[in-house]
């Protein structure tokens, strides 16, 4: 008798507990407020996603000061896969990085767990490669050729903050290291 194999696919409007996690740490609030807050996301974009036009609207009104051009660049640097949306996840990095009220080490600690994808309390190469992307789309820094292609800024980056030798940076690594490295701090996290 042959077997199915079972997979578990996550749907878009899903809160995990990990987000739930990164959204207490980035907002101050508490876990019903927050699934509060989720409900009427996944009622206001059932499909998961904000729009382009949402997020601009979105952004003004967190950023009155802020102009249509500077809210289309904050969308493209956090629309890690470039289709023209925001989805939860993308939603969740643009709060860890903007965080109201979060000293530097927190905000770095929220920037940790939504690129710690694996869940394993480390950031590996490929993690941190994708991470220094987002930086990049967010910067704007087009030229990702020799030493500031992703890869190896990651590699760069895990050579320096790596204690433990894994090749692999954890949590108190990442937040130590970029506290006193200024470089990497400039490039991860704006201030």
């Amino acid at each position: 008798m042959e077997q199915k194999k079972i997979i578990k696919q996550r749907k878009t409007t899903d809160l995990t507990p990990k987000e739930l996690a990164i959204l207490r740490s980035a907002t101050k609030t508490s876990d019903k407020e927050i699934k509060t807050w989720h409900t009427e996301f996944v009622h206001k974009y059932p499909d998961g996603k904000i729009t382009k036009e949402a997020f601009v609207k979105l952004y003004k009104d967190l950023f009155p000061n802020s102009n249509d051009a500077a809210a289309n660049a904050a969308l493209e640097s956090i629309d890690t896969n470039h289709d023209g949306t925001l989805s939860f996840n993308e939603f969740l990095f643009f709060s860890a990085v903007t965080a109201r009220g979060a000293d530097l080490g927190e905000r770095l600690e929220m920037i940790f767990d939504v690129w710690d994808v694996t869940d394993d309390g480390q950031l590996d190469q490929n993690e941190l490669a994708h991470l220094v992307s987002a930086m990049y789309d967010r910067a704007g820094i087009k030229d990702r050729q020799g030493d500031k292609n992703p890869h190896a800024v990651a590699k760069n980056i895990i050579s320096k903050l790596d204690v433990s030798g894994d090749r692999k940076i954890s949590k108190d690594e990442f937040v130590k290291g970029c506290k006193t490295d200024e470089t990497i701090r400039k490039l991860l996290v704006s201030d």
